[in-house]
């Protein structure tokens, strides 16, 4: 993983789109559902969206829908600025330590579990 200049680390994705590479299909953009994608990258799970999509995805979000609705109507003034902003919020702590990361893998976890998915059974 490569720094970049504002101190966050660049994800295998984001290096193989600077080289020229296309990791998603592009005739789904703007659509987080399809545009969204988790894989494992050598010995990381890397989950990806691009920041137009995660854009797109806010502006339809039930959280902007109720804000208009409301009378008070957002705006995304800089996606690049509000990416940060939602990675930065992604990471935040609660006072018991989780994140919105970790409360999202523990569903996941979950639903691996009670689906019977490979590679976990009880013991």
């Amino acid at each position: 993983m490569n720094p970049r200049a504002d101190g966050l680390v660049r994800s295998s994705a984001e290096l193989g789109l600077m080289a020229g590479e296309e990791t998603m299909s592009t005739n789904t953009e703007g659509c987080a559902r399809l545009e969204s994608e988790a894989q494992i990258v050598g010995d990381k799970l890397v989950i990806a969206l691009r920041i137009s999509t995660l854009a797109h995805a806010a502006r339809h979000s039930d959280y902007f829908d109720h804000c208009a609705e409301a009378g008070s109507p957002l705006k995304i003034t800089d996606e690049a600025l509000f990416a940060k902003s939602v990675a930065y919020a992604l990471n935040a702590e609660e006072e018991d330590g989780s994140t919105p990361i970790t409360r999202m893998l523990d569903k996941a976890f979950e639903h691996v579990c009670e689906q019977g998915e490979d590679g976990v059974e009880e013991a």
